[in-house]
């Protein structure tokens, strides 16, 4: 007989893949990660005809709340050859950024910049991170939920270290200016740095 914490999981993952199937199609890989009942899984979406990009995204990260705080899923988007890196070493960096997100001295919200890792895949020259709204994502993202639970889906954009100390100078909206002002696409890792 399965556990109470895995009937959650089966729960969540019915909720939360459903929504991206109906949105992004079927997925061609997913590494799943677990530690005794914490199960979190990682699919890949690869870009398609009507969709360019190639999303990667958590399902389980959403298991774990603060007292108080968001239930999340994240999302990477990324070109169609994921940066050059292999599906498992991006797989590998996001669940590490969901185990740093569940760190007491941590707060993962919008317009929050994520220091530069040493986990992030070798041939990306963005080694930090910003955490934003699922911008571009269908509406259905933003009431995704699990009985009396709300789950949100973050968007974690690669970032250079340039604009990280950028970001923590300036702030959100100083650097989002910067991104909308562009050409560049958030979801090329080996784009120019906008500072």
């Amino acid at each position: 007989m399965d556990s109470p914490e895995l009937f959650q999981h089966d729960l969540r993952r019915t909720v939360v893949l459903g929504a991206y199937l109906r949105h992004w199609g079927m997925p061609l890989d997913r590494q799943r990660f677990s530690r005794e009942t914490d199960i979190v899984e990682v699919y890949l979406f690869p870009a398609t005809a009507e969709s360019p990009v190639a999303r990667v995204a958590t399902v389980g990260a959403s298991s774990f709340a603060r007292e108080g705080g968001t239930r999340s899923e994240f999302l990477l988007v990324l070109s169609a050859d994921l940066g050059g890196a292999t599906f498992e070493e991006v797989a590998g960096f996001l669940m590490d950024f969901v185990l740093y997100s569940r760190r007491d001295d941590v707060e993962v919200q919008p317009g929050r910049a994520v220091p530069p890792s040493p986990l992030v895949p070798k041939s990306w020259p963005t080694r930090a991170l910003l955490v934003d709204e699922a911008l571009g994502e269908d509406e259905e993202f933003e009431r995704l939920h699990l009985g009396p639970q709300h789950i949100e889906l973050w968007w974690l954009v690669p970032l250079h270290e340039a604009e990280h100390a950028f970001i923590q100078k300036e702030g959100f909206d100083a650097f989002s200016e910067l991104l909308d002002a562009s050409e560049s696409s958030p979801a090329e890792v080996h784009r120019p740095s906008l500072v």
